[in-house]
């Protein structure tokens, strides 16, 4: 019998294939280089943890309007902001913030194959929280330009409580620069 060494299809296969030069995605070029740029603007790094409190089932949450009061009082123009919810039963995700529509959202996830009741064999307290935070996820990232979020028209940054009432807590991660000094 031979030994085989153990290997992960994830680690060997990730990380060695590259795509041939045809397919390779066209990169956009700056009007100035990207070190004249970052000389001229200041950069920002910052975090911050938003605190809210969720009503029981499930709950939506707008949070754009936090999100967008940051990146304007932190004078970012160019960049994006991540937004991670730190709990395993929320999520984040970019939607329509629509009162029907919000509707819809909390009546869907009973309704999926299954139901509730697929779930609860494994953990009858909230395993559908814990799977539908994997299946939504539990962070964005959205682009700044021109000193605004780059969402859409209808676009908005919403936190989905999955579990019940509790303070939750929501980080927002500003990366980004601000306007050069004498420029405007």
């Amino acid at each position: 019998m031979r030994a085989v060494a153990a290997s992960t299809p994830a680690a060997s296969s990730c990380f060695t294939t590259r795509r041939p030069a045809a397919r390779r995605l066209a990169v956009a070029v700056r009007a100035a280089p990207a070190t004249t740029a970052a000389a001229a603007a200041p950069a920002v790094f910052h975090y911050t943890e938003l605190q809210l409190e969720t009503k029981p089932g499930i709950h939506i949450v707008d949070i754009t309007p936090q999100i967008r009061a940051e990146v304007e009082r932190l004078g970012v123009q160019e960049g994006f902001v991540n937004v991670l919810s730190r709990h395993t039963t929320t999520a984040v995700t970019i939607n329509e913030c629509e009162p029907r529509l919000l509707d819809d959202i909390r009546q869907a996830p009973p309704n999926w194959p299954g139901g509730w009741e697929a779930w609860a064999a494994q953990e009858p307290e909230n395993a559908h929280s814990h799977l539908l935070s994997m299946v939504l996820g539990n962070s964005e990232t959205v682009p700044v330009t021109g000193g605004k979020l780059a969402l859409g028209q209808w676009q908005s940054v919403m936190l989905v409580e999955l579990d019940g009432a509790r303070k939750r807590t929501v980080g927002v991660q500003v990366v980004g620069t601000q306007q050069a000094a004498g420029s405007s």
